[in-house]
């Protein structure tokens, strides 16, 4: 039986929980979209829509270095039958800026990442994916709204904040409900409202944790602890509050993001959700692997039309997920994987830099450790350098010479 909500953590979950519902879906599916260039998740609502499935996607105009992608997409989409618009209010003071999809007017996801391949396989991100009619039918309403131009007033009984109606209000209440800890994940936390009323709580006693990035995090004050997140770009937007509630979603605790764009995210108490959330939040606070493996996805089997390497079947195990091409998924054999610029490599990079027999991959009963040729340009290993052979755990990114990167994923 399907969990009522569960969470999705990136890196590791992929494509695989959209692509799920996309392939189970009936009747509607709604999706916005402010990024997108997964190619998975574009074939699953391609082949969607050739089962009958009515799909409207609502596409942002604005996203900032994407225009000419976001209109490619608009054209293809409508090539595969697929409904697009772009919001009317859409421009870069009003970004419609959310991230959401519904399926059957029954299942709500809501994402902080886009469908980029960089959002799903190399930032840390989360999603949250219900299984609620009334919350699924709220997303829809809004949808509709976005849609049609029209005007729209949030259901202040459902669990949604939703810019810039109520955001402001329900993350201001949460926070100053806080007893002993708040723990964020966001790399533009800069609204002064938000900032004092952190810097008031830690001064009554409370916990006040920031993960961010270190351009942001130098202006915030000293009354606030704040960490780097090392091993990812950060680009979860999430506030767990004395490790019983959760606001996960799209919205930035930043002015822009909770007065004037479309922003929406979801209040989450969850006991699991929570214990999975606050696992990786100290996890990612320590620099340190958390203590189940978030890295594992959600799916049994990996998605129709998946190519892997020539000559492989699809089976659970690892697979090795190119930064550059989504497509480019090389399962690990159990034995010996090679890489290289030779044409006779298992994993063939063609690139100069590469050596031509550059690295070994060796997976021996479920353990992987990769091992470097004494390559010239070297082997990496989250950003370290090779020397011999050391152990690989799932979520690592592997980068060979400048030239490619991949990422290492444990399909269940």
């Amino acid at each position: 039986m399907l969990q009522k909500i569960s969470l999705i953590v990136q890196p590791g979950d992929s494509f695989f929980p959209i692509v799920r519902a996309v392939d189970r879906a009936v009747r509607t599916i709604n999706l916005t979209v402010y990024r997108m260039d997964d190619p998975i998740i574009q074939l699953a609502l391609v082949d969607a829509r050739r089962r009958g499935v009515r799909i409207r996607v609502l596409i942002a105009s604005s996203a900032r270095g994407w225009e000419e992608t976001n209109r490619k997409l608009l054209k293809d989409a409508k090539e595969a039958g697929i409904a697009t618009r772009e919001p009317a209010g859409d421009s870069k003071r009003a970004r419609y800026h959310y991230k959401v999809m519904t399926v059957d007017a029954e299942q709500a996801f809501v994402f902080t990442f886009n469908p980029t391949r960089e959002n799903l396989h190399y930032t840390r991100d989360f999603g949250v994916e219900t299984h609620d009619p009334a919350i699924a039918s709220e997303i829809d309403r809004l949808f509709a709204a976005d849609w049609n131009d029209r005007s729209f007033t949030p259901d202040e009984a459902l669990p949604l904040l939703i810019s810039p109606f109520n955001s402001r209000q329900r993350i201001q209440q949460l926070l100053g409900s806080a007893r002993t800890s708040i723990q964020i994940a966001d790399a533009k936390l800069t609204d002064p409202a938000i900032v004092r009323l952190l810097v008031d709580k830690a001064k009554a006693g409370v916990q006040v944790r920031v993960l961010g990035d270190e351009e942001h995090g130098n202006i915030l004050p000293g009354e606030i602890e704040f960490r780097a997140v090392p091993r990812y770009k950060l680009h979860a937007k999430c506030v767990i509050i004395d490790g019983a509630t959760a606001v996960i979603g799209s919205m930035n605790l930043r002015t822009e993001s909770l007065d004037r764009r479309r922003e929406l995210s979801i209040t989450v108490d969850d006991r699991e959700v929570l214990r999975r959330l606050s696992a990786v939040f100290a996890s990612d606070w320590e620099h340190k692997t958390p203590s189940f493996d978030s890295t594992d996805t959600q799916l049994i089997r990996l998605p129709k039309d998946l190519p892997v390497s020539p000559g492989r079947a699809a089976k659970s195990g690892f697979v090795l997920v190119s930064r550059t091409n989504a497509l480019a998924r090389h399962e690990l054999r159990e034995g010996v994987t090679s890489l290289g610029r030779a044409p006779e490599n298992d994993v063939v990079i063609s690139d100069a830099p590469v050596s031509r027999h550059h690295a070994l991959i060796t997976l021996d009963k479920g353990s992987c450790r990769i091992t470097d040729l004494y390559s010239g340009n070297g082997t990496f290993l989250n950003g370290e350098r090779v020397h011999g052979t050391t152990w690989l755990c799932a979520g690592d990114v592997i980068r060979i010479a400048e030239s490619e990167e991949f990422r290492l994923l444990e399909l269940l």
